[in-house]
């Protein structure tokens, strides 16, 4: 049986769905779009649109994004920064991340 992307996000992950749909019922409320418009200038079907709203975490990121996009709503995303990253990388002075372990390469 295929387990499906519902089935593993944990209760953090499934209200933020919530809310982000809900975010984004109410901007299409606002400027007065129907979901099948919305659907159309974000490429994708109105089902989807319907479960973004929902909560659904099955959508894809583009997807959402795409909305956002078309809502007016997607610079608010691009405004996202976490104080604690950045100082995190300021200390270490890491560009990338490495692996810690040894490979083991005898075979």
């Amino acid at each position: 049986m295929r387990t499906s992307p519902s089935d593993l996000v944990s209760p953090a992950v499934r209200r933020a769905a919530a809310h982000l749909g809900k975010l984004i019922r109410q901007a299409r409320l606002a400027r007065s779009m129907t979901q099948s418009e919305l659907a159309v200038r974000a490429k994708t079907s109105p089902s989807t649109v319907m479960r973004v709203e929902k909560g659904g975490v099955e959508s894809g990121l583009g997807t959402v994004l795409l909305m956002l996009e078309q809502l007016g709503l997607l610079h608010h995303i691009s405004e996202l920064a976490d104080p604690t990253t950045q100082a995190l990388l300021e200390h270490k002075g890491r560009k990338r991340a490495r692996s810690s372990a040894v490979a083991d390469l005898d075979f």
